[in-house]
Formats: C-alpha cells, sequence, structure tokens
C-alpha cells in the first residue's frame, strides 16, 4: 500500500507541476508581451504573444507520438521521469531569459523554442501519467485512480492563476514574473524524485516478457488501432471543447455580454475550476459502480439540452444568473472527462496503449481546445449572434456520443484479441 501510494503521488504531483508550467505561460502572455516584443503596437505584442502559447498546443499531438513511444517501448516510469525534466527546465529558462530591449529578437525566439519544448512535454504527461496510475490501481478502481490524475492536472492550473495573480499586485518588482516561473525547479527536482523511486506497472512488465519479435511503429499503430484511435479522438474533442468554452473563452463572454470586471470573472471562472474538480472525482467514482459509458452518455444528452439555456443565463448579465450558467457547464464538464482517461485507456492492448491514447487524445484537445477561443471570438464578431457556443458545445456533444457509443464494441473486440489477460485492462 505504501508503494502505491508513492506510485500514486509521483504521477499527481508530476502532472499538477506540467500542468501549473503550460498554464502560466497563457495566464502572464501580458505580462511577456511587454519584455519579449517591441512595445511599439502593444496589441501586436499580445497577439504574438498568445500565438506562441497556441504553438504549444499544436506541438501537443507529437508529444504524445513521442513520450508514447518512450512509454510503450521503454517502461511508464521513464517517459514521465523524461517527461517531469524536460518540463522543468524550459519553465525555469523563461524566468531567466534576457527581455527584448536586452537581446532584441533573440529573446522572443529563445521564448518561443521554450514554449514549444513545454508543449511536446504536456502532450506525453497527462495520459501517460493517467495509464501508470490506471494499470497500478486495483481493478474496481481504475477509473475513480485514472480521474484523479485529471484532478490534479486542475490542481495545477489553480496554483499557476494564484501565481499569476500575485504578480500583477503593485507592490511586487518588475523582475517579480519571473519567480513562478523559477518555482519549476524545486518542484519539479522534488517530483523527479518521487517518480525516480517509483515502480513499473506489472502490465507493462508482463507485456516486455511476452512480446513478439516484431515491433509496431506508428503506421501499424493506425493499422491495427483505426477504430480506437477515432473514438479517442472524439472523447478528446468534446474534452477540448467542454474545457476551452467555459474557463478559457469564458473570459472574453462575461466581458462581452454583462461588462464584468476582469477579477470578478477570473473570480467566477476559478470557482468553476473548483467544481470541475470535485464532479471528476465524482464521475470517475461513479463509473467504477456502473461503467463508463453510462456515465459519459448521460452528460452528452446532458449538454445537448442544458448548453442553451446555460448560456441563456450568462447571456443575461445579471451576477447571480452568470454564476449558475458557470456553474452548470463545470458540473458538465467535469462529469465528463471524470472517466475518459480509464475508458480511453481500456480501448488499446498494453503495447500500444500510451501512444494510442497521448496521441489521439491530444489531437483532439489540441485541434477543438484551440480552435474553440478562435472560432467563437470570430463568428460571433461576425454574425453578432451570442448563442454560438452553446451550438458549438451541442455539436461536439454529438460528436462524442458517437464515439462513446462505439466504445462498449471496441473494447470487447480489444479483449477477445489479446493473448494475455494479464496485459489488459477493460473496464
Amino acid at each position: 500500500m505504501k508503494k502505491q501510494g508513492k506510485n500514486f503521488a509521483a504521477a499527481f504531483m508530476g502532472t499538477a507541476l506540467e500542468f501549473y508550467d503550460f498554464a502560466l505561460f497563457g495566464l502572464l502572455a501580458p505580462v511577456l508581451s511587454g519584455l519579449f516584443f517591441p512595445k511599439e503596437d502593444p496589441i501586436a505584442a499580445l497577439i504574438a504573444s498568445y500565438s506562441i502559447f497556441a504553438a504549444g498546443f499544436l506541438i501537443r499531438p507529437l508529444g504524445g507520438v513521442v513520450f508514447g513511444y518512450i512509454g510503450d517501448t521503454f517502461g511508464r516510469k521513464k517517459a514521465m521521469v523524461i517527461s517531469i525534466i524536460l518540463m522543468m527546465v524550459p519553465t525555469s529558462l523563461i524566468g531567466l531569459l534576457p527581455t527584448y530591449n536586452e537581446i532584441g529578437l533573440l529573446a522572443p525566439i529563445a521564448l518561443s523554442l521554450c514554449r514549444l519544448l513545454q508543449g511536446l512535454c504536456a502532450g506525453g504527461e497527462f495520459s501517460g501519467a493517467a495509464i501508470f496510475v490506471i494499470e497500478h490501481a486495483h481493478e474496481n478502481r481504475k477509473y475513480f485512480s485514472g480521474s484523479l490524475v485529471t484532478a490534479s492536472s486542475v490542481v495545477g492550473m489553480l496554483m499557476a492563476s494564484s501565481m499569476a495573480a500575485l504578480c500583477a499586485l503593485e507592490a511586487v518588482p518588475t523582475w517579480g514574473w519571473r519567480v513562478p516561473f523559477l518555482l519549476s525547479i524545486p518542484i519539479g527536482l522534488v517530483g523527479f524524485y518521487i517518480r525516480k523511486n517509483t515502480e513499473e506497472t506489472a502490465a507493462f512488465n508482463d507485456a516486455q516478457r511476452n512480446q513478439r519479435e516484431e515491433v509496431q511503429n506508428f503506421v501499424s499503430l493506425f493499422k491495427n488501432n483505426l477504430v480506437p484511435l477515432l473514438i479517442t479522438f472524439g472523447i478528446g474533442s468534446f474534452i477540448g471543447v467542454l474545457y476551452y468554452v467555459p474557463f478559457v473563452f469564458m473570459g472574453h463572454y462575461h466581458t462581452l455580454v454583462a461588462s464584468l470586471s476582469t477579477s470578478t470573472t477570473l473570480s467566477i471562472i476559478t470557482i468553476g475550476l473548483v467544481v470541475y474538480m470535485l464532479c471528476i472525482c465524482l464521475a470517475g467514482y461513479t463509473a467504477d459502480k456502473i461503467g463508463p459509458q453510462k456515465v459519459m452518455l448521460s452528460i452528452v444528452l446532458a449538454t445537448i439540452v442544458l448548453a442553451y439555456p446555460a448560456f441563456w443565463l450568462i447571456k443575461s448579465g445579471h451576477f447571480s444568473f452568470v454564476i449558475q450558467g458557470e456553474l452548470i457547464l463545470s458540473i458538465l464538464a467535469g462529469l465528463f472527462v471524470g472517466p475518459a482517461n480509464g475508458l480511453t485507456a481500456s480501448l488499446f492492448d498494453v503495447k500500444a496503449r500510451c501512444r494510442g491514447v497521448s496521441f489521439s487524445l491530444s489531437l483532439g484537445i489540441s485541434l477543438f481546445g484551440g480552435l474553440t477561443p478562435v472560432l467563437l471570438v470570430y463568428v460571433i464578431n461576425q454574425t453578432q449572434i451570442l448563442m454560438w457556443p452553446a451550438i458549438w458545445m451541442m455539436f461536439g456533444a454529438l460528436i462524442a456520443g458517437l464515439s462513446i457509443l462505439s466504445s462498449g464494441k471496441a473494447q470487447k473486440v480489444m479483449t477477445l484479441g489479446t493473448k494475455s489477460a494479464s496485459s489488459v485492462y477493460v473496464g
């Protein structure tokens, strides 16, 4: 039990750190834009800073491939150890970089390279840590254990938002923005030590002993796992929509329809994140009792029914209604995301699990998550129809619904096609 706790702590702490590092860049983008880009055009500088932030998302699927390969070939533990160090290095370097006034164009170039490395690591970290925990968990706690990894990512984001809020205080010196980035060094070293002393999963060790001569490359991954890849992509797409609508795009939407102050908007989003985190754990626990498909399909249907009313409440501009609308969206997001790690992991054989889940889930989240804020801002500006976010959420729900309906059959096919029962996790 003590070793089990250490294994879980390694995954949870590492995921929290990596999402702290990843989110911190976006939260401090307004500060970074004035330091790493020419100040003649502040708007252009801010857009450039957010573009670098977005680039971190675009490279995440590649990170899923790289760290998925490491996880499937050399072990889940080794992938997690490498990813936490590689995430710590660029994050801490951002805190040490000279600004534009000191080295000119080399400053934004160096910032971009650091961000790309962050995105590469984030693409493999989240799914890799979840698979590590799921394969270590007891059979009747697979979904709850996987949900805790997602919940730990929210802890990291809340840590990042707290540090960003402190940096905004007038009493903080001009160099104070560097401190949150440099804090990743001690946190990362502790996480590295914990992960270095964990045990590899029994599922991976069994697969290594029983593996055949041929090595599955990226082409064979698609050839042998096309349906699971598509299902996982569909689930990831809806996760991207469910997260980026209430917690990223909503910052702009609140200001647009309700004229709320930035501090009020951030407070509402923070409350929503806490509710989201609690619902993730609740959904994972429930999925272990009744199955993931029942939980996730019910949320798909609830999203189709409740998305429009939720945005009607937010669009009203009344503070109490805005909070109610945000809470509805947060609850829907948390209850859907909770069982997702366990379900997607159950679709792949252990020898292809890290690559399959990391790549397809990252691709869905990156495309739909990264696309959501830009698309909605553009469409609303063009049409002046403020209910487009609800329509977009319902569209994402339809994709997810088809994916989840197909997942039960895919689980059975994977189980029947696996020779070693010890190398399979079926939810």
